[in-house]
């Protein structure tokens, strides 16, 4: 029933992230394992992020069911990608109509403080369009967004009422951990390139447009680094971007492809993001 079987990886971090806060409830924290989780709840976002652009399942009923569990898990209903991130940052790429674009709020720029504000700025864009995608959804038919919604709300709930410490620690902290990195990532693919679309656009566009990692951060994060790869083909499947990248690679700016986040995130978020500003805008 899968399309891919590259698909049980996200299958089995769906899988393996509740298991260990469940063990975690009945059996203490535990440092390691808390650990893990972290580095799940960013990969459940991707997976999440991926599933709505190519469905898992050649079932209809299994990628409800998926959406669905993606939903609980995360804390974050699937449906959101569709009117914020496939109807809007997709169809403009950080252009002048991109509603989340990172120059939309203070300035072209690339530093920490803008990482770090990226994600509240964008949910006072996000939260209204959803709240607008709802009811059109309603009118025609599809309450499927509001049984998400519900779905989130009562099985947090439930779990606050059990033991509010414990959903604290394991539930709502690590599903705010993955959110920040679904809603920050948008900052590290884009910020400071130069809009993909519109009247701003270079004559490059839209290959200069989002930012590219090529190390290991892809083998745990399924490949998300190759968002050129991605913007250009979004409806590929997440396996097969990195040889969409290989293929692009010669036409996409160098200053536009790194190595490693970690080292990018150090030298460029932390010390050189105005020496690297200037760069960028001449």
């Amino acid at each position: 029933m899968l399309h891919r079987w590259s698909d049980l990886q996200p299958l089995a971090y769906l899988v393996a992230y509740p298991s260990l806060m469940a063990y975690q409830w009945f059996n203490g924290f535990h440092a390691v394992l808390f650990g893990i989780m972290l580095v799940l709840s960013v990969g459940l976002s991707v997976a999440q992020h991926h599933h709505t652009h190519l469905r898992i399942w050649k079932s209809k009923f299994m990628n409800r069911l998926t959406d669905w569990l993606f939903s609980i898990v995360q804390g974050v209903p699937s449906f959101v990608f569709f009117p914020s991130h496939i109807g809007n940052h997709h169809k403009h790429t950080h252009g002048p109509e991109d509603e989340t674009r990172t120059y939309r709020f203070g300035g072209h720029h690339n530093h920490i403080i803008g990482y770090l504000l990226h994600p509240f700025q964008a949910l006072t864009v996000l939260v209204p369009s959803l709240l607008r995608y709802i009811p059109r959804r309603a009118k025609k038919g599809d309450h499927w967004p509001w049984i998400e919604l519900a779905s989130i709300v009562l099985v947090s709930t439930t779990l606050a009422l059990i033991d509010v410490r414990a959903w604290l620690l394991l539930v709502a902290l690590p599903q705010a951990h993955g959110l920040h990195w679904l809603l920050a990532s948008n900052y590290l693919q884009h910020a400071g390139a130069r809009p993909g679309t519109g009247p701003e656009a270079s004559d490059m566009a839209p290959n200069d447009a989002s930012r590219n990692f090529t190390g290991l951060v892809n083998l745990v994060w399924l490949n998300i680094g190759y968002h050129n790869a991605h913007h250009l083909e979004p409806r590929t499947h997440w396996a097969d971007m990195p040889a969409v990248h290989r293929r692009e690679v010669e036409n996409i700016p160098l200053w536009l492809v790194e190595r490693s986040l970690i080292l990018y995130f150090v030298r460029t978020l932390l010390f050189q993001s105005s020496r690297r500003q200037r760069n960028f805008m001449e």
